[in-house]
């Protein structure tokens, strides 16, 4: 014998309302945390653009000095390497973990450089003085070989200090696509 369903209960007016305000209330609340985590993310997209920037001329530093193989080395050096190894004979003696990091560092900077190339062809296409300028501070500050400090670029380019300040926050905000992808969109 099948067992008699009892009758659903009426929804009255104010329970729809409770119900229809608590659902916008948790979407609304999911909504906002969404937004919350995706500027969390292009903020940490921009702070790394930053780094990137600051550490450039370290990075390429690294690339050119990191001596990861033995025979990079004087031959004094060697003989040291080699009694610890106890490898007396073995001229393949490397670090892997320097030459890896030699290796992503390098592939790092040619990835900024190409960045910073598409940033600077991307500021002659709009021909506005103002990009220029401000791919002229980028390079300066991070990129080129001599180095400038903030009131000479301010001195050189005519403008306040506070504008070069200003230049390098649009600068950075521009190259943070080129440097992350999609991943670099709010």
């Amino acid at each position: 014998m099948a067992a008699k369903k009892s009758p659903a209960p009426k929804l009255t007016l104010e329970m729809v309302k409770i119900i229809t305000d608590t659902v916008i209330e948790a979407y609304q609340k999911e909504r906002r945390e969404a937004e919350r985590q995706q500027k969390a993310s292009f903020d940490k997209r921009l702070h790394n653009t930053r780094l990137l920037l600051q550490n450039y001329r370290s990075f390429v530093s690294f690339s050119e000095g990191a001596i990861y193989e033995a025979s990079q080395c004087e031959e004094d050096v060697y003989d040291v390497l080699s009694l610890m190894s106890g490898k007396s004979s073995d001229r393949e003696f490397f670090v892997e973990s320097i030459k890896t990091s030699a290796i992503r560092t390098r592939l790092i900077i040619e990835h900024v450089e190409k960045a910073v190339r598409d940033y600077g062809a991307y500021c002659e296409r709009t021909k506005k003085e103002e990009d220029m300028r401000r791919y002229r501070t980028i390079c300066r500050l991070y990129i080129d070989d001599d180095t400038w400090d903030v009131k000479e670029i301010a001195t050189d380019e005519n403008v306040d200090v506070s504008t070069v300040y200003k230049d390098v926050k649009e600068a950075v905000r521009r190259l943070t696509p080129r440097l992350f992808g999609i991943d670099s969109i709010r």
